[in-house]
């Protein structure tokens, strides 16, 4: 057995259709079966991410809302069962927070709609202390109704103290290294990844090694790839995770690497699937397997096991939980079960 959580929209405001969510929800799924069984909720209002400590000991998330509706991140220690006892909370100085990571012993979160980041020292027991440093992005992008300003999405850790903030406004993700004696975040321009213009950067991953990066743009439903030089990375390949004949809106959404680094996945949130590629062993450039049909609404984000045997899509608007079975070889899904789970859009697994 295995156990995971799903974040949920809970209330009136969260960009869904309607967000009905009961929080934190945490599951088991039958490592041999694929069987998801819940276990419980506990109640927070629209907890959108979460991120568990590299110890398994703690679990943090956040309210994505207006900061006029006073907002927090939310540090839980995780008990038997994966029940879920708060520590503290601490506020969030921005609207829509929507991602966080932990870096060594910083957590960062991401704050969409006033394009800034707060950096938040974790305590040895786990509790937040308040938010020591604010990173507000600048600047927009071609695209006037979606990067009319800086609008972070993501935060994605990288070796020896650093990290991206993924811009979707800027087109940009922007690299941030953590002093360690002031404990304070400098951003180191040189290793900043840009995609084309109108892209809309939303979501990166690293290979292991964090020698090749892949970003998704969410405008155009594109996958940049970037390699690891001397001088930072630079573009080897530009590939469409869209069908040619799409004209519509793109919503691409969620990008992740399959544990063993053999395949790469894409959620697409206007055509309700997922984008499977073959990353190419030596080279680690991209080639389109399939289109996998989420059996959903709106897969706002998904997750692979660490056994890299299951692959959990998160519906949106359909209020499901999809369980997709791995097919080692190819990387192609087969779909297992499917859970009902009131306006899923995160999956963290434990």
């Amino acid at each position: 057995m295995a156990i995971f959580y799903t974040g949920s929209y809970t209330q009136q405001g969260a960009p869904a259709v309607n967000p009905t969510g009961e929080g934190i929800g945490c599951f088991h799924i039958n490592s041999v079966t694929g069987a998801v069984k819940l276990l419980h909720y506990t109640k927070q209002r629209s907890p959108s991410y979460l991120v568990i400590s590299e110890d398994k000991r703690f679990l943090y998330a956040v309210e994505e809302m207006y900061e006029a509706l006073n907002p927090k991140v939310y540090a839980y220690k995780i008990d038997k069962e994966g029940t879920l006892t708060l520590l503290n909370s601490q506020k969030i100085a921005g609207d829509y927070a929507c991602h966080l990571a932990i870096i060594q012993d910083r957590l960062v979160v991401a704050c969409y709609v006033s394009g800034n980041a707060m950096s938040y020292p974790i305590l040895e027991d786990g509790r937040l202390a308040p938010c020591n440093q604010l990173i507000k992005h600048e600047g927009s992008g071609p695209n006037k109704a979606r990067q009319e300003a800086a609008h972070t999405h993501m935060i994605h850790p990288f070796k020896n103290h650093h990290m991206y903030l993924v811009d979707l406004g800027l087109d940009k993700a922007k690299a941030y290294k953590c002093c360690t004696k002031i404990k304070k975040w400098k951003h180191v321009s040189k290793l900043d990844i840009s995609v084309n213009p109108g892209s809309g950067a939303r979501h990166m991953v690293l290979d292991s090694a964090h020698n090749y990066a892949y970003v998704l743009g969410e405008l155009t439903g594109e996958v940049f790839v970037f390699k690891k030089g001397v001088s930072g990375f630079k573009l080897i390949q530009k590939i469409n995770a869209v069908p040619e004949n799409h004209t519509g809106d793109m919503g691409g959404a969620a990008i992740r690497l399959h544990p063993r680094g053999r395949f790469l996945y894409i959620s697409i949130r206007e055509l309700d699937v997922l984008v499977i590629f073959r990353v190419d062993e030596r080279e680690k450039i991209l080639s389109l397997v399939a289109h996998q049909s989420t059996e959903g609404k709106t897969p706002r984000d998904f997750n692979i096991d660490p056994t890299g045997n299951w692959l959990i899509a998160a519906n949106q608007d359909s209020n499901t939980l999809v369980v997709f079975k791995i097919n080692l070889n190819d990387g192609t899904l087969n779909v297992n079960s499917t859970v009902n789970v009131e306006t899923p859009v995160n999956i963290c697994w434990l």
